[in-house]
């Protein structure tokens, strides 16, 4: 917050701050501080909106930071008013692009991720997750459909649907710029007596590279009864070392064994306990090869790393992560495996 404190007394929305201050300020700004006993409607995302109190000032508040002040004697410090901003809640509103593609276009994903079950104490607990897809920018997704297929066997395949559990969800935007646009569908579905079967989909997907078809196709994945435990697998070190023949050793091969397990008996979850992607290569191949090359130490440290360099820096892990979460096997057992 850029609001200064200055000597004297200066007013907020009527109100006079007078000895109420307890570790509180530093360098003139406002750090993450909450007044305690000492207002009332009053502090809101670093700013002072509609203080009030009694008599209209603060009195004998204490006032905790998490750096120090001194008032200084004789001095009181004073909050100058600042004007509300809006807030966009970090989401903001992107480049404002509009496309014109009658089909969403998509980067990357999709991605299931599963979070956290709710009412777990109770007779109806709740699976909650999400779906993320990467997309070109100045595209609107249509609402994500979920489908309830049933309970499943124990060869992983439903047997009869349920349409009662069906839902449509929409998708928030977390993030765009003149490249790429981020979306998520929060979805949630209650557990069952038996495992059961789901299916989502959002409709008109293709791919944006035009290396994944059939992209429109439901993906189906699977939630334990409320009665039993998940299934999950664990996985670490998912990349190849610098240097090594990809092709020599067909790719990502260790999917196609983790899809074959999961179609006999499905994975409710899965875990990536570290390495989920090698980013190497920025220094071999990348932009920090330069920088990799210099041999002297003092030289290095030196070494300007610039708003240029920051930015390659950034298209490079953003396309490394694209082209690894974008490659098969690992992209579909992405979509299917939370």
């Amino acid at each position: 917050m850029a609001t200064a404190y200055q000597p004297g007394v200066q007013s907020v929305q009527g109100g006079q701050y007078q000895n109420g201050y307890q570790n509180g300020f530093e360098a003139g700004q406002h750090q993450n501080a909450q007044l305690q006993n000492g207002y009332q409607n009053g502090y809101q995302d670093g700013q002072y909106q509609n203080a009030q109190s009694q008599n209209g000032q603060y009195q004998s508040a204490p006032y905790q930071s998490q750096n120090a002040y001194q008032t200084p004697p004789g001095g009181v410090q004073q909050m100058q008013q600042r004007a509300p901003q809006q807030q966009s809640n970090g989401i903001g509103n992107g480049p404002q692009i509009r496309s014109t593609a009658d089909q969403l276009e998509v980067v990357c994903g999709p991605l299931l991720n599963y979070r956290r079950m709710s009412g777990e104490h109770t007779d109806n607990p709740v699976w909650h997750g999400s779906v993320l897809l990467v997309t070109r920018p100045g595209q609107v997704p249509e609402r994500l459909s979920l489908r309830h297929l049933g309970s499943a066997g124990a060869n992983g395949m439903s047997n009869g649907q349920s349409g009662s559990l069906d839902r449509t969800v929409t998708g928030t935007k977390l993030y765009e710029d003149p490249t790429k646009a981020f979306w998520q569908f929060d979805v949630e579905a209650p557990f069952q007596e038996q495992e059961s079967a789901w299916e989502y989909s959002v409709p008109r997907m293709t791919s944006g590279k035009g290396n994944t078809p059939q992209l429109d196709r439901p993906k189906r994945f699977y939630i334990p009864s409320k009665h039993e435990s998940m299934r999950i697998m664990f996985h670490s070190c998912n990349g190849f070392s610098v240097g090594t023949d990809e092709e020599a050793w067909s790719g990502p091969a260790l999917w196609n064994d983790v899809l074959r397990v999961h179609e006999q008996q499905p994975f409710h979850i899965m875990i990536g306990g570290g390495d989920q992607i090698y980013n190497d290569s920025v220094r071999v191949s990348g932009p920090l090869k330069e920088w990799t090359n210099i041999s002297n130490p003092h030289k290095r440290r030196e070494f300007l790393f610039g708003e240029d360099m920051r930015a390659k820096c950034d298209a490079f892990y953003y396309e490394n992560y694209v082209r690894w979460y974008s490659t098969e096997p690992f992209a579909s057992a992405n979509g299917q495996i939370p």
